[in-house]
């Protein structure tokens, strides 16, 4: 049995799967975000290894131990500074964290973006890890200079069960800016410039790269035998991809969770400006062989999770007294039409294709008559507009025609949902039988690294397996079609005002 641990900004899952991807054990722990003032998003790095722990234990324990490895998949861009002892000297810094204007600014006005897309497969943005560590290096030096590491969440949390490392994947370290594009190591130039040294980095290896097993102070308590081996994995993105079946052109996985991101596998390594422009980074997929591109709204859920908090206390009531979940009956309550109001959602800024830290959200079109509901529907709406526009970068920039669409995360437990995005895109949309994809897909990478598949392709025929198809209904693509196109219009016509109220009231 192989376990996939699902390190996210929102919560930790464990999940537990047989050879034939059937789901044996879960187990999840809600993580709270530390926002210390505007524009700052952290996790307390103990409590969230607590967590972890507390989710091995539970699985372990519903399969009696009997658990063959444990490989994880891993939020990225997020870091942490810690000393030799792995003890962490500052909150993770997560992605959704704007401290790093200043740091995104420079490279913006002292190189070239071309140039560092080359070198790393990553335009610029204030998202990646190389922005954070120089943060330290001008706001904390004192921390800076004490750490021993930087390390994301997958390399601590590893080097925390095994005393080994810290190790951290190519696809997780194709996520900082700062990785190589030609060779899986660390980009000297990069560093250089950074005014960061590669000693205080993670060492680059592979995602089905054998760690050891768990440290033997803990392994008892987390009930888990002697012979479990830690697999190290990878970016929870691209093992979603691989526990979606995706590791072949023409396909997308389309993950909904804190943010709303799509991965498609490219039809080889790829370095143009067609991908440059669209801000699709190109890096390597955790199953060695191919490379992905990442298409990503930072708010996806997180402007979901916004909404239901500030506006549906009494939906939360009635769920909670209902014991229901409170995300399908705030979708299954919304209107049945598609809106004629606009959801910009840019909490935090603007992911791909504008890769814009300044965007700020809006509401446009409400009228008197409208809704809760209509601006529920609204809400939904424009999050699907904000991935199509990504959907259309992924195929003008790859040339690529993108037939099949696999939908995992929250977003694809609602069919409601799952019919709005399908007739947005214009596109079916499958969904699994796993609602754990990304931890699947880790669980696939710990099986492949201790050779109990031969690999990846293998692997997914064995334990992925599709359960539903959803058909886009055409005549609501055509009244989408419409609202696409004046939703494209939104973001050009605000982004001007909505830069001067962020440079204001911006602490950075």
């Amino acid at each position: 049995m192989f376990c996939g641990i699902d390190l996210g900004t929102s919560s930790v899952k464990a999940s537990v799967f047989d050879e034939h991807g059937r789901q044996l054990a879960f187990s999840r722990r809600e993580i709270d975000l530390v926002l210390p003032q505007t524009g700052l998003a952290e996790l307390d790095p103990e409590n969230y290894l607590v967590k972890v722990y507390e989710t091995l234990r539970d699985v372990s324990a519903q399969c009696h131990g009997n658990i063959a490895s444990i490989a994880v998949s891993s939020q990225a861009q997020a870091v942490v500074p810690i000393d030799r002892m792995g003890t962490p000297l500052y909150n993770i810094i997560v992605t959704m964290d704007n401290r790093t204007l200043r740091q995104y600014r420079f490279w913006k006005e002292h190189h070239d973006e071309w140039e560092i897309y080359k070198r790393t497969g990553n335009g610029f943005a204030s998202i990646y890890t190389v922005n954070k560590i120089m943060w330290f290096i001008e706001n904390r030096p004192d921390i800076y200079e004490k750490a021993w590491k930087f390390c994301c969440v997958q390399d601590y949390v590893v080097f925390k069960l095994t005393g080994e490392g810290p190790f951290i994947d190519y696809s997780m370290a194709g996520r900082t800016m700062m990785l190589s594009s030609e060779r899986p190591e660390w980009d000297s130039g990069v560093l250089d410039i950074a005014g960061i040294s590669k000693d205080k980095l993670s060492e680059p290896v592979s995602s089905t790269a054998t760690i050891g097993r768990v440290r033997e102070d803990i392994r008892a308590g987390l009930g888990l035998s002697r012979t479990c081996q830690v697999v190290l994995g990878g970016h929870d993105q691209a093992c979603g991809a691989v526990g979606s079946g995706v590791i072949t052109p023409g396909m997308v996985m389309d993950a909904c969770g804190t943010v709303d991101a799509m991965v498609s596998v490219l039809p080889g390594f790829i370095i143009d400006r067609a991908m440059l422009d669209n801000k699709l980074p190109c890096y390597r997929h955790v199953d060695g062989t191919n490379y992905i591109t990442m298409a990503i709204n930072t708010n996806g859920g997180l402007f979901l999770k916004w909404y239901k908090n500030t506006f549906c206390h009494e939906e939360s009531q009635l769920c909670g007294e209902q014991n229901c979940d409170i995300y399908t009956y705030i979708i299954k309550e919304c209107a049945n039409t598609p809106a004629d109001i606009y959801v910009l959602p840019h909490l935090e800024g603007a992911g791909t294709p504008v890769n814009d830290p300044l965007s700020l959200g809006a509401v446009i079109g409400l009228r008197v008559t409208h809704t809760k509901k209509d601006i529920t529907r609204a809400v939904l709406d424009s999050l699907g507009y904000e991935m199509k526009l990504n959907l259309s970068a992924i195929e003008q920039s790859t040339g690529q025609s993108i037939e099949e669409i696999r939908m995992i995360g929250g977003g694809a437990k609602t069919p409601k949902w799952l019919q709005i995005k399908a007739d947005i895109f214009n596109r079916s949309i499958t969904v699994l039988e796993t609602q754990e994809a990304a931890s699947l897909g880790a669980a696939i990478t710990g099986a492949v690294g201790t050779g109990y598949f031969e690999d990846f392709g293998q692997a997914i025929q064995h334990m992925v397996h599709p359960k539903e198809t959803y058909i886009p209904n055409p005549a609501m693509v055509k009244e989408y079609e419409t609202r696409f196109e004046e939703y494209k219009r939104i973001y050009p016509g605000l982004k001007d005002i909505s830069h001067r109220i962020s440079s204001r009231t911006s602490i950075y």
